[in-house]
C-alpha cells in the first residue's frame, strides 16, 4: 500500500440572512491543503442520482491511521512514495 496525503470537504455551516441562509466562508468546500495522511488501497466507482439522473465518476479508497475508510476524489490526493 502507498502513503498518500488528501484534502477531505468541509461540511457547509449557513448563517440566517435576510434573503434566507448563506454559507459561513470556509465552509462547503474542499481544504486548501493537503492535511491528512492515510494509506491508499485502490480506485473504486462511486455515483450520485439527482433529479436528472445517475452520474458515476471514481474514487480512491483511503485508510485512516484508525482503520475507518476515507472516499478521496483523484484531484484530491497526494502519492508520497
Amino acid at each position: 500500500m502507498k502513503k498518500v496525503l488528501f484534502k477531505k470537504w468541509i461540511k457547509g455551516v449557513s448563517q440566517p440572512t435576510d434573503l434566507g441562509h448563506k454559507f459561513i466562508e470556509g465552509t462547503n468546500c474542499w481544504e486548501a491543503d493537503f492535511k491528512h495522511e492515510g494509506l491508499f488501497h485502490q480506485w473504486a466507482a462511486a455515483y450520485e442520482e439527482s433529479s436528472e439522473g445517475f452520474g458515476n465518476y471514481t474514487v480512491a479508497l483511503v485508510e485512516m491511521p484508525n482503520g475507518t475508510i476515507e472516499q478521496v476524489l483523484p484531484s484530491n490526493i497526494k502519492f508520497l512514495n
